[in-house]
Order: structure tokens, then sequence, then C-alpha cells
């Protein structure tokens, strides 16, 4: 290393773990920033939370619980309360309303356990009840519920129903009758589309699919899907509606995991998209406004090199690709806003991505960014996605939740994410959220929300490695760097002990799988034992010190 005179000082910055990790080819420059990381108060379940409604200030939350209690409260704490498998909290202080129907089910037989989302109530009787999806009415003047229930507040209303957003009140008259689990809703100006395991609605045939009027009156649309649909969105502008699941055909023609019929007719449209495998299993989709519309999946064989588990974009006229990421790790939920998809996974192995190594210092991250737009291409050929292919941009956004309770089936932790201009959402089985005790709910906010929580440098931040140079006197000061879990640059100071101001100042990008090392020399060290600490502060002030390193001569 050249050395430099004694009044400048000297600097070197290395590369830590895989090297450099650089934007793919043709990245924009400026991409969109996600909100911060850091949890706010929110309120807690005992149980899982499946999906989520953001109405105004209002948060909707449906899933498999039984009680909900304020942040921070451990369960069976003060303040816990009564709610059945539907919850609201004010988006804005997280607060619990009091709002609480009853949601339940007529008890059944079966020798055979229908699953973890029904409770025993022995002697081979079940209740199902729990609440699949929450979706509000575009004028937001309304939030429709669906699932495995057959009444609310002791009234009538088999696996879907309607509130008025304005009293939070039972619709009277929206009753149509569904014969089997909705999973998935979707809500125009007149329609309400279901997709589901059912196989009629008011005792008409419907196989998985159907659509009633928002007064609850039974329509025509009746295309077929041949397996479970997981996720549903009409898109009116085009007149096409988007069907995700676990399917192999719609109408009868081969069609897996992803498909789009005339929201009219319900007959399939021209459609370009395939799934890499016919194990995959699209289980949401959200749009943007503009055309696209991005989703994600799980694969149910999950033994194969190849399987859809990440995020993808397609245009919503024709199908074709936008982009696809080809990360691992089942992905159970999307949302779209400002240009980011968020999305509820438990993400790794993002080859094509150059993120999130096999045996790296995160396991699972099961809360990602990535930009609507594509970003570059492939610079491998990981999975379903080869060298080449358009990709979008990974985003600097890494909160993290553990994935559940040890008796969990899954362990998937985040199951549901949902979206505004100010807010993100998050709902699941997880039971702590950034290392700290909080079960199934947590929200994030955008800088511009005063009550903003940054969550930025990392720890462990090791101390610095201090040794005197002979025979000059200098003092070479070398670190390894951290990362930050919602900015990708870093600015690190290195602070003699004694002096008023840093000695010297860098800004270096990190991601917690590729870390710089650097290296200054102080020149104008003072003779004797001297100590050193680094500082590492991100573009939203954030800030941690490194432990003191020094030298004894």
């Amino acid at each position: 290393m050249l050395r430099r005179s004694r009044r400048v000082g000297a600097a070197f910055v290395g590369i830590l773990g895989l090297g450099l990790l650089t934007a793919p080819a043709g990245a924009a420059e400026q991409q969109p920033q996600p909100v911060t990381a850091g949890a706010l108060p929110t309120p807690q379940t005992d149980g899982i939370v499946l999906s989520m409604a953001i109405v105004g200030d209002t948060v909707y939350a449906g899933g498999h619980f039984s009680k909900a209690r304020p942040a921070g409260v451990s369960p069976g704490g003060a303040g816990e309360v009564d709610r059945d498998n539907l919850l609201a909290f004010d988006i804005r202080t997280g607060q619990l309303l009091d709002w609480s129907p009853s949601v339940t089910s007529t008890a059944f037989e079966s020798s055979a356990d229908p699953g973890p989302l029904c409770d025993s109530l022995g002697d081979d009787r079940w209740r199902c009840d729990t609440v699949f999806n929450v979706t509000a009415s575009p004028d937001e003047s309304r939030v429709y519920v669906g699932g495995d229930f057959d009444r609310i507040n002791d009234r009538w209303r088999s696996r879907v129903a309607s509130f008025d957003a304005a009293d939070r009140t039972l619709v009277n008259g929206f009753d149509p009758t569904v014969a089997g689990r909705v999973r998935a809703l979707s809500v125009t100006e007149d329609t309400v589309y279901m997709g589901g395991a059912f196989d009629s609605v008011d005792g008409t045939d419907r196989t998985r699919l159907g659509a009633v009027s928002t007064a609850g009156e039974l329509l025509p649309w009746n295309p077929t899907a041949d397996a479970t649909v997981h996720s549903i969105s009409a898109v009116p502008a085009q007149q096409r509606t988007l069907i995700g699941g676990a399917f192999d055909s719609v109408n009868g023609q081969a069609h897996s995991a992803l498909m789009a019929v005339d929201d009219t007719t319900g007959a399939n449209v021209s459609w370009q998209w395939e799934a890499p495998t016919a194990e995959d299993v699209v289980t949401d989709i959200d749009t943007d406004g503009n055309g696209r519309a991005y989703f994600g999946a799980y694969n149910w064989n999950a033994d194969g090199p190849v399987r859809f588990e990440g995020r993808g974009a397609v245009r919503i006229d024709n199908g074709a690709t936008v982009w696809m990421d080809g990360c691992y790790g089942d992905t159970q939920s999307v949302a779209v806003s400002g240009g980011v998809v968020y999305s509820a996974s438990h993400t790794h192995s993002c080859a094509a991505l150059g993120a999130f190594p096999e045996d790296g210092v995160i396991d699972y991250q099961r809360l990602t960014a990535e930009s609507t737009a594509v970003a570059g291409t492939a610079a491998a050929n990981p999975n379903h996605v080869e060298e080449g292919d358009p990709v979008p941009a990974l985003l600097p956004w890494l909160p993290n939740t553990d994935g559940g309770p040890a008796d969990s089936p899954w362990q998937n932790g985040t199951w549901t994410i949902e979206a505004s201009s100010d807010y993100v959402v998050v709902g699941g089985e997880f039971t702590t959220v950034n290392g700290t005790q909080q079960q199934s709910l947590t929200r994030f906010a955008a800088r511009s929300v005063p009550e903003a929580v940054n969550n930025g440098p990392q720890v462990p931040f090791r101390a610095p490695d201090v040794q005197r140079q002979w025979p000059s006197g200098d003092v070479t000061i070398e670190w390894t760097g951290t990362w930050d879990a919602q900015n990708r640059a870093i600015r690190y100071e290195v602070v003699r002990v004694g002096a008023s101001e840093p000695i010297h100042t860098v800004t270096k990008e990190s991601w917690p799988w590729s870390r710089p090392t650097m290296r200054f020399t102080d020149t104008q060290a003072p003779d004797g034992s001297t100590e050193y600490w680094i500082r590492a502060v991100d573009a939203d002030g954030a800030a941690i010190g490194s432990p003191r390193g020094g030298t004894d001569w």
C-alpha cells in the first residue's frame, strides 16, 4: 500500500463475503424507496392472520384466532380481549378498535382431520370457521370477507359476507350460499368475484370460481378450475379477471398456476405466461394500475431444483412476462405501492439477484421489497431464470420475523402483507419482529410519517483492528462494515478517542451477505497508547458505534 504524507492520512477499502454486490446489468440509478424497517406498536392475536385490507385509516384483519391484545403484552396479559377471527385497528396509532363480530360455523363429524385451521371439539367433531380473505370494495364503502364460516353475529352467512365500512355492521341481504371454502375475493363496482374450493353457489354448479352481484345475486360468470383457487384479481379496465392457484387447467384447457378469463363470460383469454413447473401454486396477485400484475407462489413438491417460489410480473393484456426474480422460498402474499413490490415469504437463495446466498448470515428473509420495474438482467442461470432474463431490483428493506410457534405445521412466519402510500402492514403466525416479541401483526411507516421507526445499521459491529507501524509511528485502523435494514449506503466515521471530530469518513454500500472491509492510516497519531472506534451512520441518521480498539505503544 502506498503511504501518503503525514498531513493527509491514507485509506483502503476492500469487500468481505461474496464480493461487491453490483446491481444487475442495466439497473436504474434511482430506485423507489420502501418504507422504514422499524416496527410500530400493533395489536397482537393468539393465532394466525391470513388476510388484511386497508380502508382509510382502518386495517381489517382476518384469520384463525380467538384473542387480541395490545403490543408488548404477553398472551393472557392486561388488555387481552375476545376476537373471533376478525378484528380492526387504526393504522396510524396501532390501537385495537371496538369491532368484534362473532364468526363461527356449524360443527360436523369426521374421522379425518380437516386440517390445522379447523378446531377439534373432541369425539371426531370439528368446527371450521377461519377467515381466509378480507377485501374492500373500490370505493371503500364495504368490506367483504370469505372463508370457512357459516354464521356471523348469529346470522347465516355461508363462507362470504359483507360489512358496511361506515358503521362496521353486517350488510343485510348480502347472503349467497357457497358450498365450500372461499379463499379469494376481488370486488369491482358491481361484482364480487370468488375463488376457492367450493362446488356450488346458491345451489348452482360453480367449480372453484363464481361471482355474485354486490347485492348478493348469483351471476352467470362460470369459469372452472380443476384445483383450489388461491387468488383472484379483477381488472375491469382490461375486461379480464386474473386467477391464481393450484390448478392445472382452466375451463378444461391446460393452464397451470396463473391464468386470465373474461370478466363477463368467464371464457379463457389470450395468455402467454407459463408456470415453470406443474407443481407451482400462485398464492397472491396485486396490480398497480399500470397494466401489470405482480404475484407470488410456492411449489408443493419442494424437492426439484426448478421451483417457482418467488415473485413475478406480467402484462395483464396478454400475460407476457415482465420479470421473474428466480428466488427460492415460498411467497404467501404481495402488495404493490409506490413502485415497490412488498412480499411476505421466507426468501432465500436469490442468485439471479445476487442476494440471500444459501448458508449466509440470513437463513430466511420473511419480508422483502423489489422494484416493480425491470432493473437489469440475470447474470446466471439459477432456478427457472436464465442468464440475460429481466429481473427487478432488490430494495433495501430488511425487517424480519421468526417462523412462528414451534408446533406450527408451516413455520412460514409472514402470511399476508398490504401497503398504502404511508404504511405497510403485515400479518402471519410470527411471534417476534426484528427480534422483539410481537405476535401475528405488525406495521411499518414511510419516512414522512412522524412516528416512523428507523431500523438502521446492525449489530454485531466489531471493534476495529488497530496496529502501529514501525518505524513511522503511524497507526492503521482496519474494520469490517455492517449492514443496514433500510439503506444500502452507510457512512463510517473513524473516531480517535480524545479527538473532538472524526479523523476520517468514508461511505460504502453493503448487504448482509456483502460487507466492505476498510482501512485508514492515521498519520497524525499521538505517541503511546491510542484508542479508536468506528461510528456507522445511515442516510436517516440512525447510528451505532463499534467497541474500541487500540495500540499500547
